[in-house]
């Protein structure tokens, strides 16, 4: 069944999930994927959804239903085939919070060919010096071995003032 990409974004209220769901479960959709959170207020919402709609059909049955939550919504065909590779291992990066340290983490990240598959951010307190936690999951391609991973890392470490941890992701199935 064909893929389509969903993200709705709005003021954080109750119904927003109930909403788009209905809609999914009424049109004969299927969710696969998905993440959700609240950022600053705002409910964001990430789907992948299997339907035989086209992204047209399905943005329009959504703006119908979910006009009263005020979202701002996207649909978008998925390329068959596009399969991402899987997470391998786990970092997390935690310093004093100040501008750069996202940017400086994802490009050593990118300079060496990894996938950054999932990553989320919070400040942590007190508040008069928050402290900044990142915690990632990363694709690191079987060329590369940890050592060369670690040593990128501590330089972003010096660089921007953070520590890290990087361990490899336990596939255990059960």
């Amino acid at each position: 069944m064909p893929q389509l990409a969903l993200t709705a974004i709005g003021a954080d209220r109750p119904g927003i999930v109930a909403a788009v769901a209905e809609v999914l479960r009424d049109r004969g959709g299927n969710v696969e994927d998905s993440a959700m959170t609240i950022l600053g207020g705002q409910f964001a919402i990430m789907l992948l959804v299997a339907t035989d709609d086209t992204a047209e059909d399905l943005r329009a049955a959504l703006d119908q239903a979910v006009a009263p939550l005020d979202l701002e919504l996207t649909v978008t065909p998925v390329e068959e085939g596009r399969d991402s590779a899987d997470a391998t291992h786990i970092l997390s990066v935690y310093g004093t919070d100040k501008p750069g340290i996202l940017a400086a983490v994802a490009r050593t990240l990118a300079d060496l060919g990894i996938n950054i598959t999932d990553l989320s951010t919070r400040m942590l307190p007190p508040e008069d010096k928050p402290v900044y936690a990142m915690a990632l999951e990363i694709s690191v391609p079987d060329e590369l071995d940890d050592v060369e991973v670690e040593a990128a890392l501590r330089e972003v470490d010096d660089q921007v003032g953070v520590d890290h941890t990087l361990r490899p992701l336990e596939t255990e199935t059960y």
